[in-house]
């Protein structure tokens, strides 16, 4: 089982935060980019074991979070949503995960069912 989802808008890196610091505006930024991909992550099912991620960030220019912080992102995105128990249930990471350059800045994340190819 393999499914698709687009989240529009600049993708935000997650952010190490403490008990004091998640009132700053960057951790409330990626806070809020989490609720939202967990938001547009109700178009798939659930998935209750392992999984391959794979996620595609496009933005317009240089500016952006390093890659494993925007992983992070749609990891604790897709685990608020209830889509995957735990982050650690990302066993890999799908071929095409990175960081792009177009005109038009979104997140596209694929998650596919591990139990089903036997890992």
């Amino acid at each position: 089982m393999k499914h698709t989802f687009e989240v529009p808008g600049k993708p935000k890196p997650a952010a190490r935060m403490t008990q004091k610091s998640k009132w700053n505006k960057r951790s409330q930024d990626s806070l809020a980019y989490q609720a939202t991909v967990g938001w547009f992550a109700q178009s798939i099912p659930t998935f209750n074991g392992p999984v391959r991620l794979t996620c595609k960030f496009y933005f317009k220019n240089k500016v952006h979070g390093d890659l494993s912080n925007l992983v992070k992102a749609v990891e604790d995105g897709l685990q608020y949503a209830g889509k995957i128990p735990n982050d650690k249930h990302v066993l890999a990471y799908g071929e095409g995960t990175g960081i792009f350059y177009g005109d038009e800045e979104k997140a596209v994340i694929t998650v596919e069912s591990l139990q089903e190819v036997g890992m």
